[in-house]
């Protein structure tokens, strides 16, 4: 009896041993599928992003004068204009969203001798207002006239205010109307602005044409390109481990087998996602960048401290 429960015993524990093997040798054999980038030579691209608005680069008020006066330039505050004496306008001789040159007649007042006055456009723009009517008096303004020329008015961090220069490039994005268009910065603001508490600089973006249906006063966002390096041998700043730093390769061998090797790399250039390799690198390496399926990953990937596009 003993010898068959013995015998019985014996049997059960090869079958769970066989069972177990059956689970755990494909298990130690499965192959990690990683995630992997292929060192190329490619562009580095560090950019600035800034908010703000479509404005116009002037806003003119007209009354009874034949001076107008600037209530507003490039998307700032409007500034309410008085002329002193209340007189009667005559004539009014232009419509909301017209057109107008320098020199065109915009309207007549009476001035305080009684006399016609004739008042003219001093420079190119589109009336953007009529704010009284003919036979009415007035101290304030008859018209305004905005400029014809476009400018995005944006505010960058005064983190990021050291990065820019005047002629970089930046790409323009009005998502009211899910529109895209180009300019170029064409000056940066001396005085800080707080702007919900964050001390912020103005920074002025020339633009040719703006896209159809685009107004002035619609929020925008510009991406203005800092800096660029093309052709140089690059990886994404989440491919970094260590505070070396470090990166591991891919080894794969003809048969197929894989194996990992840790790498100490030199950066060059940060950009937005992807920092230079100056050296620890090779053309067609393969950076491992993370681990696919539920197999957990054997480190902590991301870059290391200081490495940052303010690193």
């Amino acid at each position: 009896m003993k010898k068959r429960r013995w015998l019985i015993y014996t049997g059960l524990g090869l079958a769970l041993a066989g069972v177990t093997a059956a689970i755990a040798v494909p298990a130690l054999n499965q192959t990690i599928d990683y995630e992997t980038f292929e060192v190329v030579p490619t562009a580095v691209v560090k950019t600035v992003s800034a908010n703000g608005q479509l404005a116009e680069s002037q806003l003119l008020a007209y009354g009874p004068s034949q001076e107008p006066v600037l209530i507003a330039s490039n998307g700032s505050q409007i500034v309410p204009a008085q002329f002193g004496v209340s007189l009667e306008i005559n004539q009014i001789e232009v419509s909301e969203g017209a057109s107008v040159a320098e020199g065109d007649l915009l309207y007549t007042f009476n001035n305080a001798q009684g006399r016609s006055v004739q008042v003219v456009a001093i420079s190119a723009g589109i009336v953007r207002s009529i704010d009284t009517a003919a036979g009415l008096r007035t101290s304030g303004q008859v018209l305004s006239i905005g400029s014809t020329q476009p400018i995005v008015s944006v505010f960058a961090s005064e983190y990021d205010a050291d990065l820019l220069n005047p002629g970089q490039k930046a790409t323009i994005e009005l998502d009211a109307i899910d529109a895209v268009f180009e300019g170029a910065v064409i000056s940066i603001g001396q005085v800080a602005k707080s702007v919900s508490g964050i001390k912020q600089y103005e920074v002025l973006v020339e633009v040719t044409e703006i896209p159809t249906g685009a107004r002035f006063g619609m929020s925008a966002t510009a991406v203005i390109e800092v800096e660029r390096s093309a052709d140089i041998l690059a990886i994404p700043m989440g491919a970094l481990i260590g505070e070396l730093p470090e990166v591991q390769l891919l080894k794969v061998d003809e048969a197929g087998n894989q194996s990992v090797e840790t790498v100490k790399v030199e950066l060059g250039i940060k950009g937005d996602s992807l920092v230079e390799i100056s050296s620890g690198l090779n053309k067609g390496d393969l950076v491992i960048v993370g681990i696919s399926g539920d197999v957990p990953a054997p480190v902590q990937f991301g870059p290391p401290r200081g490495a940052g596009n303010n690193g």
